[in-house]
């Protein structure tokens, strides 16, 4: 049986437990009162046994503050130090090629007699080099002849004609008027001084379209750095010894050929060796003629025999750029 008190006038009774869970009249009142569970029921003087008590979480173990932040601090710095790595580069290799290209412009205006001009291509190169200490053999090399150059053109701007001091005449003695060769020479050289100063544009702007060894379709871009020369020497056929560096890079391979054609991202390298050429160029027969190519990896790495293929398109820019082996007009 179930004991309910009513909520109404306080009157006790009592009920079956198969009511449990219902609402019931009261029999002295009539309110209808809750019928409790069997189990919910409680005698009045049973005492309620507290709730045990739930033991509190243990505290979670972390990163010490102090370690925290030294942690996060040296990952940035060893962040910085990696970009500082990857993204910069030395003071030589980024101005190599303006000295060298102001270094062979000094040489044209000199040959074409423009003394104050070439004057301030060879200073331009010896203000930007400074009191640098250089370890790079070339750029040595290219303060050296603009060392000489400004020297030179400084003597020949500020050299005062000679006067006679005699008062009896002097035979004068009259340099022999230059021949039609040596005029066609002087002619030669200043062109290949161009043709070597616009040499690396030309070479960077004409692309060739080839099929790899899968049959697909690419396009390869070489690129020419480190161009330096030797003045030729006085003689019947004159020879210049062309000197750069080589290397190239191809596009993604294209199964259509139209679409490899438009393709100008070159981002892949060929071949990751630098190639050092060697051009010896003669004048014969009133024109240049290619009398022999060299090309060599560099002394650390393994001669670049997957590039030599290539080499032969290289070479083929090459004369159209310096007009060799063509006839004179």
């Amino acid at each position: 049986m179930i004991c309910i008190t009513c909520a109404e006038c306080g009157e006790t009774f009592e009920i079956g437990e198969e009511f449990a869970g219902i609402t019931e009249f009261c029999p002295a009142c009539g309110a209808l009162n809750d019928v409790p569970d069997a189990d919910e029921e409680r005698a009045p003087d049973e005492p309620i046994e507290p709730a045990p008590a739930v033991a509190a979480p243990a505290p979670r173990r972390g990163i010490p503050a102090p370690l925290w932040w030294t942690i996060l601090l040296a990952s940035v710095g060893l962040f910085a130090v990696a970009c500082v790595f990857l993204f910069s580069d030395n003071w030589e290799s980024r101005n190599v090629q303006s000295l060298a290209d102001a270094t062979i412009r000094g040489d044209v205006l000199m040959a074409d007699e423009d003394y104050a001009a070439a004057g301030g291509q060879y200073r331009f190169v010896l203000d930007t080099v400074g009191h640098r200490t250089i370890e790079s053999v070339f750029i040595r090399q290219l303060i050296d002849r603009a060392r000489r150059g400004e020297a030179e053109a400084e003597e020949r701007l500020h050299a005062a004609p000679t006067t006679v001091a005699s008062t009896e005449p002097v035979p004068a003695t009259q340099p022999a008027p230059p021949t039609q060769r040596d005029l066609q020479i002087q002619l030669a050289i200043k062109s290949f001084q161009r043709d070597c100063e616009a040499f690396p544009a030309f070479i960077r702007g004409h692309p060739l379209l080839f099929q790899d060894a899968k049959g697909n379709w690419r396009r390869r871009q070489f690129v020419v750095w480190d161009v330096t020369y030797d003045p030729p020497a006085q003689s019947d056929s004159p020879r210049i010894l062309l000197r750069y560096t080589c290397g190239s890079h191809v596009t993604e391979p294209h199964h259509d050929r139209q679409e490899a054609a438009a393709d100008d991202n070159f981002l892949n390298d060929e071949s990751p060796k630098n190639v050092h050429c060697q051009t010896q160029f003669e004048w014969l027969s009133n024109r240049w003629l290619i009398a022999r190519h060299d090309a060599d990896a560099e002394k650390d790495q393994i001669a670049a025999v997957d590039l030599r293929p290539s080499l032969d398109d290289f070479y083929v820019l090459e004369r159209q750029a310096f007009h060799a082996n063509q006839p004179s007009p």
